[in-house]
């Protein structure tokens, strides 16, 4: 057991450090032994590990769209929230530090153009972007049915594609303008426009 906590350890690490290359220099630098340098090891460790330079790779694209989607989901853990205000407390989530930062956009504009022509890429882009839609819709089906109404699958689906779609774009937004754009004002927005978008009330009280 303390061999394979071992080994999750470094492979870890071994993650923690391609996203950080990537995110100072950018894909094309994420060479094994760039890698290797980063994380103060060999060239043959992340071998050991990974493969290749294209199985690192993929761990890290998954790592990241992990974190992003943990940051978010983990705010709406428990019961002690009414339906509204668990879709709320996601919504200001993902308008949040460590999702809107720099540092994720640049990572996410890294890794998507390998998504484009890598199968396995495309997987795993397709995997949790598949789970945050269906966490959006699960949320707007339990806040729509709280104000009584009752969507059809096919509206609900629409739906929860609009409120993700403009979460991205705000996303985009906020870390292109984190020194001058206030957080808050931007969870305004994002909540108004969902409320709209929905037909529902949303508040700022969440945050």
């Amino acid at each position: 057991m303390a061999t394979r906590r071992a080994g999750n350890d470094r492979e870890s690490v071994l993650i923690d450090a391609t996203l950080t290359c990537i995110a100072r220099e950018g894909i094309s630098a994420a060479t094994v032994r760039n890698i290797a340098d980063y994380a103060g090891v060999t060239n043959g460790l992340i071998r050991f590990y990974f493969k290749s330079k294209d199985g690192i790779l993929q761990a890290a694209y998954r790592r990241f769209l992990e974190r992003l989607f943990e940051a978010a989901h983990g705010t709406i853990d428990g019961d002690d929230m009414t339906a509204c205000e668990r879709l709320e407390r996601y919504l200001l989530a993902n308008l949040s530090p460590p999702i809107v930062t720099p540092d994720s956009l640049l990572l996410w504009a890294n890794f998507l153009p390998l998504t484009h022509h890598d199968n396995a890429m495309a997987d795993i882009r397709r995997h949790w972007y598949d789970r945050t839609t269906r966490a959006f819709r699960d949320l707007i089906h339990e806040a729509l049915k709280e104000h009584g109404h009752s969507p059809s699958d096919t509206e609900l689906q629409r739906l929860s594609i609009a409120v993700n779609g403009l979460i991205d774009g705000l996303w985009i937004e906020g870390a292109l303008s984190t020194g001058s754009f206030d957080i808050h004002e931007l969870q305004a927005i994002g909540l108004d426009a969902a409320a709209r978008l929905l037909d529902i009330p949303l508040s700022h009280s969440s945050a």
